[in-house]
């Protein structure tokens, strides 16, 4: 949702629609993916490397803990799948489509905004880990978090401009003026305070003399992600506003709405300029979007008070989704892909900075998610109509529909769900109460792996592994030496460097160059690495959906973008391998390690038959990383754990706009090499589902 123009007409300099507070002593709801983009865009973490998901777990942290010394008590709600009546469909698409023009741009060195792939998965899991409360809701968030900061009466932290439409009577405070990094101090009663800047629909409405029951109908005929009015959308509002004035459009419909008592006679007097054979037609959609924006009791102060699942993901639509999935999918445990699968069939896959010359990196892990539509498709079984799942089927055959890239454009195909060997008497609905070994052996048989090649591999390492011996299988191009090493070292560095006593082992001469220096995008180790990261992805997801046969691991650690790539530009250089690790130290005995796994999991002649990747590439454009400081994790668990108890206790009674958008026309087009992405070779036929 969003109305587009809003917030800069709401937050322009010249204007006081928004008070200053000095924030502190209570709760606050925010917008999780708002929350998530605005850290890591507005403090220039990589993006055009994979990104570096070390430096955003230092800031996650700094942001809690600054939250902590104020006394504020966070939740976070997050969006989970799309809306279930498809209405917002034609918005998804075209933002996809940016995102590709995006990935593009930043690929050949140009400005833009892509988020890597693996935030979304790092902010959940260290959000469980400091024990902040968060719920990921089953569809979209915005309606859910304005019902919930009105029942709770408390502001929403957001970027999104539909918070300025809902009327909240604590208030709303945007992202953009929500000073986190600077705590200050009142010097009278000592407490510490973060300064913020607040909105609230009557402060506005007073300024502007406007009913504010008109501030619904105004975004209905402004136009959101939900309506698409484009009749109304022509009218000259401009003529309303002050010559002149920046938003004009804005202000000049603004102005023609407070005219009028209330939205009765406001829809009254603009029919009048309506065809007679639409009229019908634009009050029934401008109605309906005034719904949108009126709030009732929600849902998810029953899920943060007691942990319960709420009524509404027991009802339809959503009741497609096996119950046992609610309390994951609730808590941000499994991914919300499995929501639009199940619901909609339909996957959206994320665009990623890579060779667009090549088919989408997404390619290689195909496999993967053919898997878990056929895990998802195996409810058909227990479902008597199957018109109201919406699957596509021929014969016995199920698909999901995946909206990739071909070379810049957004394309969709159908993708058949596959079954392993061991997934034919298995059901959905109770996929949960089989045994470990039945569940371990469907994700073994994905990955093109045996149980007795776990042998000998950590615990804690093994997922990791397994997801990386895929990727070195089915990667296209096939990766070299440098690429391996690249990423171990990267596994090495983010293990080691989470404990601030063993910086003294860390990879001495990468510590030295890391952040000096502007780190050089090579294309063939951009599109490999993000191969890698939607292999690991998908594997998660997978490892998630068969309730965690193996244990998941700390995504922040995995993967360092300007680090890693800083390490095949050195190995390309021709610095030998062991000049990067310290004889005889922590990092060394743990490159060897995860060294040791993936021979034993590829086997010594797949190493020794990989190509060096020795020789000298062509730099790119340039992007820095960012590093912060370690913070303790520990203490602020236990603070919100506390804190959160104390207050639920004490209180029984009581487009995405994301910032500003690049948008771009590109008109260059690549041909695709090799093979056409939506036409791949038959490597990608997995052998693994005939076991």
């Amino acid at each position: 949702m969003g109305v587009q123009g809003l917030k800069s007409y709401i937050e322009s300099s010249n204007r006081n629609y928004l008070r200053s507070w000095a924030f502190r002593d209570n709760r606050l709801i925010i917008d999780g993916c708002n929350l998530f983009y605005s850290l890591y865009f507005d403090c220039n973490l990589d993006q055009m490397h994979g990104g570096d998901y070390d430096a955003f777990e230092e800031l996650i942290i700094q942001f809690f803990k600054n939250l902590a010394a104020c006394d504020i008590r966070p939740y976070v709600v997050l969006d989970g799948g799309t809306d279930h009546t498809d209405k917002k469909l034609d918005t998804i698409m075209k933002r996809k489509q940016q995102k590709i023009n995006v990935a593009y741009a930043l690929s050949i060195g140009k400005i833009g905004r892509v988020l890597p792939m693996l935030v979304n998965k790092v902010f959940r899991q260290l959000l469980h880990k400091l024990k902040v409360p968060l719920v990921q809701c089953l569809e979209e968030a915005d309606w859910e978090i304005a019902a919930l900061a009105k029942e709770w009466n408390c502001p929403v932290l957001s970027n999104d401009s539909d918070f300025y439409i809902f009327n909240l009577r604590a208030g709303f405070l945007p992202i953009t003026h929500f000073q986190w990094k600077n705590v200050s101090v009142d010097r009278r009663t000592n407490q510490k305070f973060i300064q913020v800047k607040y909105f609230t629909v009557g402060h506005f409405c007073e300024s502007i003399k406007m009913n504010a029951d008109l501030l619904p109908l105004f975004a209905s005929i402004s136009g959101n992600d939900y309506m698409k009015l484009p009749n109304i959308k022509g009218l000259e509002w401009e003529e309303y506003s002050v010559t002149g004035m920046k938003n004009a459009r804005i202000d000049g419909l603004l102005k023609w709405l407070s005219q009028f008592p209330g939205p009765e006679e406001a829809i009254s007097d603009l029919l009048k300029y309506i065809d007679n054979k639409e009229k019908a037609i634009v009050q029934e959609a401008l109605l309906k979007g005034m719904e949108e924006y009126k709030l009732i009791s929600g849902s998810l102060a029953q899920f943060f008070n007691s942990n319960a699942i709420p009524q509404i993901a027991l009802t339809d639509p959503l009741q497609v989704l096996p119950k046992w999935t609610l309390k994951p999918l609730l808590e941000g445990r499994m991914s919300a892909t499995i929501i639009d699968a199940l619901l909609h069939q339909r996957v959206f896959l994320m665009s990623q900075v890579e060779n667009f010359k090549l088919p989408c990196s997404s390619e290689t892990s195909r496999p993967i998610r053919q898997v878990i539509y056929g895990l998802l498709s195996l409810r058909e079984k227990q479902t008597a109509d199957k018109q109201a799942l919406k699957i596509f089927t021929g014969t016995s055959k199920s698909y999901v529909e995946e909206y990739g890239r071909q070379e810049l454009m957004i394309r969709n195909q159908k993708v058949e769900a596959k079954q392993t060997r061991v997934m034919e008497e298995l059901q959905l609905d109770t996929l949960w109460k089989e045994p470990h070994d039945v569940r371990l052996q469907v994700l073994l048989d994905t990955l093109g792996v045996s149980s007795t090649m776990l042998r000998g591999i950590p615990g804690a390492l093994q997922l990791q592994m397994l997801a990386t011996r895929y990727w070195l299988v089915n990667a296209q191009p096939q990766p070299c030496h440098v690429h391996l090493w690249g990423l171990l070292l990267g596994m090495v560095y983010g293990k080691l460097r989470s404990t601030p006593k063993t910086e003294r082992d860390m990879p001495f001469r990468l510590k030295l160059q890391t952040g000096r220096r502007m780190i050089y995008l090579e294309e063939e180790a951009a599109h490999l690495y993000s191969q890698w990261q939607s292999c690991l992805t998908w594997s998660l997801n997978l490892n998630c959906l068969l309730c965690l046969p193996l244990s998941e691991p700390e995504c922040a650690r995995l993967y360092s973008g300007t680090l890693v790539h800083e390490v095949v530009r050195e190995l390309r250089r021709g610095i030998a391998l062991e000049s990067l690790l310290m004889r005889g130290s922590s990092a060394e005995h743990l490159f060897k390690q995860l060294k040791d796994a993936i021979v034993s999991l590829v086997g010594e002649d797949f190493i020794k038959k990989m190509k060096t990747g020795l020789e000298r590439r062509d730099a790119g454009k340039t992007q820095s990383g960012y590093k912060g400081q370690n913070q303790s994790i520990d203490d602020l668990s236990s603070w919100f754990e506390h804190l959160m108890n104390e207050d639920i206790d004490d209180n029984e009674d009581d487009d995405l706009d994301w910032n500003k958008r690049n948008s771009m026309a590109i008109r260059t087009r690549h041909k695709a090499k090799a093979r056409n992405a939506y036409n791949p070779s038959k490597k990608y036929d997995r052998r693994c589902f005939d076991l």
